[in-house]
């Protein structure tokens, strides 16, 4: 699914909590009335959490045939006609007003009207603000449709209003995982599991939260004991087949990934994984059909292009004639780019490092960044052939000799053949490769958004501590022409660093065509 943006809720009006349901977060819940018995079951839980959660909690009403029937899953219908009222409850007006938008919304999403669906959500929350499980019921429907920072918002909304929900903690692992925030969906996956020890879908989450991390070795029994409770959850094998191939366990993740890509045979990172592994055994042929199978699935896949034509020039197949990106010129200490449309003024005096020079540079931190996974091989020639050095200065030493105690890059990354990519998201990869590398470098922070000329860039800042000493990094991205356009500042201490980025007031873009 595609990620959707995420539009700011309209503010709910105060209304009186109802007691039990809304109000202060407690472990102990009231019995459910009409709305939040509907929107537990819209929010689609499993059928064993569900009967612990009815035994448990009781209702205050007995749901009538037309309630029944808004759940076609005969499990659920057999629950709700087995549903005893424990009180007999009276509904205010407000909950009555709230039930019948939330009736609408849930059948809006059923028919992938998502459109419709928030709107009648949103007018529900407006009615019923301290619904637990009506903001968990919109959460799910924002995950049918994509927009998972609202979905990962109304779960969290959920959990603080009926925090013992395994349920609700279950959706904001999802949420999280499809925002690829691995470590916190890790989390509240085991929240679920630790709620409800039985619950197959947070092991699901747990295992693919876990693999996605880099978590191989623990995500292996979870995953194993994920297939045996879900053995028709196609996905759990390739992550498995994934988790086995990054912990050298080859045989195994053949063994899981050629299972996959059979009940699979869509999806282009199943045959990826298998022809890695392949050519892992030595077994080039066959690891060349797949690579080729997962490029004719994902023409545009740069990572699985290097894959199947390993031995391709760096200069894309497709790419344009004419002017590169590299095409810059420097004059004095000014860059100028043509191409993408810049200019930038970088400190006065600094050496200018020749074309080999900085491919000596990228070359010796791709080193120093290197973690020993298979698939890296192919990440590194794909970021060859998209990637573009631009301008590397140095400081001067007081002899005239350059240093590399601070030092400004410039590059570009042709995004094109991966349309949608942002800058911050971009940045929060770089962060997440960091991470994999197993080197002290660390993202502070989330990436932020800065002005500079007028354009909109995306800062990261980053921290490296290292026998050498400490160093900083400030990476401001923008997006040109297809491009991802990266000013990056190091330097040894803050201030110094706070200097260098000073320089960069100095960009100045051509207006954008795109």
């Amino acid at each position: 699914m595609l990620l959707a943006k995420s539009g700011a809720l309209a503010q709910a009006p105060s209304t009186p909590p109802v007691p039990g349901i809304g109000g202060p977060a407690t472990q102990e819940q009231a019995p459910f009335d009409k709305l939040e018995l509907f929107g537990f079951f819209a929010a689609g839980p499993t059928q064993s959490y569900a009967h612990e959660v009815i035994r448990s909690r009781g209702a205050n009403f007995a749901p009538d045939q037309n309630f029944i029937s808004a759940f076609p899953i005969p499990g659920f219908q057999e629950l709700l006609r087995d549903v005893n009222p424990r009180t007999a409850g009276t509904t205010a007006r407000e909950r009555e007003m709230a039930y019948a938008f939330l009736r609408a919304a849930y059948s809006a999403s059923q028919h992938k009207q998502f459109s419709a669906a928030s709107e009648n959500f949103q007018s529900a929350l407006q009615l019923a603000p301290n619904s637990a499980t009506l903001h968990l019921a919109y959460a799910a429907s924002c995950l049918l449709s994509g927009s998972y920072p609202v979905a990962e918002t109304q779960a969290r909304q959920s959990i603080r209003l009926w925090p013992g929900n395994a349920e609700a903690h279950g959706v904001l692992a999802l949420a999280l995982i499809a925002e690829k925030h691995f470590a916190e969906a890790t989390t509240e996956a085991r929240e679920t599991l630790q709620i409800f020890p039985q619950h197959p879908s947070a092991k699901f989450e747990l295992g693919v939260a876990l693999a996605r991390d880099g978590q191989f070795d623990a995500a292996i029994p979870v995953l194993r004991d994920a297939i045996a409770m879900l053995p028709k959850m196609a996905m759990l094998r390739k992550m498995l087949g994934y988790s086995l191939l990054e912990t050298g366990k080859l045989n195994a993740a053949i063994e899981e990934l050629n299972l996959y890509v059979k009940a699979a045979p869509d999806d282009p990172e199943g045959f990826y994984y298998l022809g890695v592994t392949l050519r892992s055994k030595d077994r080039s042929e066959e690891a060349l059909a797949q690579f080729k199978e997962a490029l004719r699935l994902q023409p545009n896949n740069p990572q699985y292009r290097a894959a199947a034509h390993p031995d391709e020039s760096a200069a894309a197949p497709d790419a344009e004639s004419g002017p590169k990106p590299e095409d810059g010129s420097v004059s004095e200490n000014l860059y100028t780019n043509k191409f993408l449309g810049f200019s930038y003024t970088f400190p006065t005096g600094w050496t200018v490092m020749n074309t080999d020079a900085r491919k000596a540079m990228v070359e010796k931190g791709n080193a120093l960044l290197s973690t020993g996974d298979p698939t890296e091989v192919d990440i590194k020639k794909a970021a060859a052939r998209q990637g573009h050095s631009l301008l590397f200065v140095m400081e001067r030493h007081a002899g005239g000799e350059p240093i590399s105690a601070k030092f400004i890059r410039v590059s570009a990354v042709d995004m094109r053949a991966v349309p949608g990519l942002s800058p911050a998201e971009f940045l929060k990869s770089v962060a997440e490769k960091l991470k994999r590398s197993g080197l002290p470098i660390d993202l502070r922070g989330a990436p932020e958004a800065v002005e500079i000329g007028g354009r909109r860039f995306w800062r990261g800042s980053f921290i490296g501590r290292t026998m050498e000493g400490t160093r900083y990094e400030s990476q401001f991205v923008t997006g040109k022409r297809g491009f991802l356009v990266m000013f990056v500042a190091s330097a040894p201490d803050l201030p110094a660093l706070h200097q260098l980025e000073e320089s960069f007031e100095s960009i100045k873009f051509a207006p954008d065509e795109n």
